[in-house]
């Protein structure tokens, strides 16, 4: 019997994709009955709001919706106004490079908004108060899965280290603070963890805790579980569930979801190398829209590349790291599946950086993905989401069709020996074995 892992990477709208490969899955069932698949979950930032999602008992095509709505996703994103980029501390913002474009406090309005609009059972009546108001340790009752372990991760601002919030009180993890637990809502969790710093929102995410079974209520302030490192957070559920289950590595089956990597093709070092060949796939991408060939820096350049490096996986690490505690061989026949859509051009034979091949069949496809590749997070308006969309259509195929391919583990195809799974089907295949 397995013990059973679902981890959702951070990544704003992005995290569409998630929802999309739940959906395929497992089909349009409701957030409870996917989580009592599980025995843990883990979450960060954009891919906490879909854990909130399923803790809010909607269908998965209200997931989906969720993040396909304008409407839902400006009150999340609320956008700072001028008068608001005036506060010295948002002042960079002017410079349209450098510096936060939302705000913290409208978006904790904006969550529970979203979040409460479609609680099905505090607006039947089933429950006493919103899911979003319910603190996180009380979540596995009102599931009915009181072994279900939920985390949601932040950072918090002060101690300057990262923070799990848990709905396991007696977690061994925990055992070190004394006995103190202290809960936080759903609310609160979600948007600390969801509070990228820098360029994104103009103030750490301000929430009460409170200690469970005592007069001890505080306030305290959270950056996004990212600055911590747990963007992905996948090793940090598979430490939790080690440090509280007496169980052989081999039961464990961990599923975890990204929300699209990749970039452009990276020749910085190309240009230096002493290798002719190599030298010549440098000159002939030079002024290529898909390469990166300029090794010049600044201190913009390096505070915006380190603000938004914060909130990327760096390629496949933690994920490799869960993957050889499970299985030190590394023989890739453990339970790890990483599904993970990867956005990168594509060689061709001429040595040139292009679109990949599922775009050079579609109407403006070389335009559409360069879009892609400009999207960051925050994709607010219809036009970017359906870009979004987009590469889950063409991530999530089953029926032999040209796709994109899947973030291995470790290595690429070009060598035999790799970990993980080169395509989405490989990957749902694997999972199904497990599920």
């Amino acid at each position: 019997m397995f013990y059973k892992i679902l981890s959702l990477d951070g990544g704003g709208s992005w995290a569409l994709v998630q929802a999309r490969v739940l959906l395929d899955i497992y089909g349009d069932i409701r957030g409870h009955e996917l989580l009592r698949q599980f025995d843990l979950a883990i979450a960060n930032s954009g891919g906490s709001l879909v854990l909130a999602c399923l803790c809010n008992d909607m269908k998965l095509t209200e997931v989906v919706s969720v993040f396909r709505n304008e409407d839902q996703r400006k009150q999340v994103f609320s956008k700072l106004s001028f008068w608001e980029k005036l506060n010295w501390r948002n002042i960079a913002s002017l410079t349209n490079v450098l510096g936060p474009k939302y705000s913290s406090e409208r978006k904790l309005i904006g969550l529970e908004n979203v979040l409460k609009s479609k609680d099905h059972l505090f607006n039947e009546g089933t429950i006493a108060k919103p899911i979003v108001d319910t603190p996180l340790n009380e979540l596995p009752a009102i599931i009915k899965k009181e072994s279900l372990q939920l985390l949601i991760v932040g950072f918090d601002y002060f101690h300057e280290r990262v923070s799990f919030f848990r709905s396991n009180t007696n977690s061994a993890t925990d055992k070190f603070n004394g006995g103190k637990f202290f809960q936080v809502t759903l609310a609160y969790a979600i948007h600390s963890s969801s509070n990228a710093p820098v360029n994104y929102f103009d103030r750490p995410a301000e929430i009460q805790i409170s200690r469970l079974g005592k007069e001890d209520t505080r306030t305290t302030w959270y950056w996004d579980g990212a600055v911590s490192g747990f963007n992905n957070p996948v090793l940090a559920g598979l430490i939790e569930a080690i440090t509280n289950n007496q169980m052989s590595i081999g039961e464990y089956c961990i599923l975890s979801i990204g929300t699209g990597t990749g970039s452009k093709a990276v020749l910085t070092d190309y240009q230096s190398s002493t290798d002719p060949e190599i030298r010549a796939i440098y000159e002939k991408n030079k002024n290529n829209p898909f390469a990166i060939t300029d090794s010049s820096s600044g201190f913009l350049q390096d505070v915006k590349k380190i603000a938004g490096s914060i909130l990327d996986d760096p390629p496949d690490s933690a994920t490799f790291i869960a993957y050889s505690i499970l299985d030190p061989s590394l023989s890739n026949k453990a339970n790890l599946i990483r599904i993970n859509p990867c956005i990168n051009p594509e060689k061709n034979n001429d040595g040139v950086y292009d679109v990949p091949a599922v775009y050079k069949n579609i109407t403006g496809g070389s335009e559409r993905f360069k879009a892609v590749m400009e999207l960051g997070m925050d994709a607010v308006e219809d036009e970017q989401v359906d870009l979004i969309n987009e590469v889950c259509d063409k991530f999530i195929v089953t029926n032999g069709s040209d796709c994109l391919p899947n973030q291995l583990i470790r290595g690429d195809t070009s060598n035999p020996v790799f970990l993980g799974q080169r395509n989405y089907k490989e990957a749902k295949d694997k999972w199904m074995l497990c599920k």
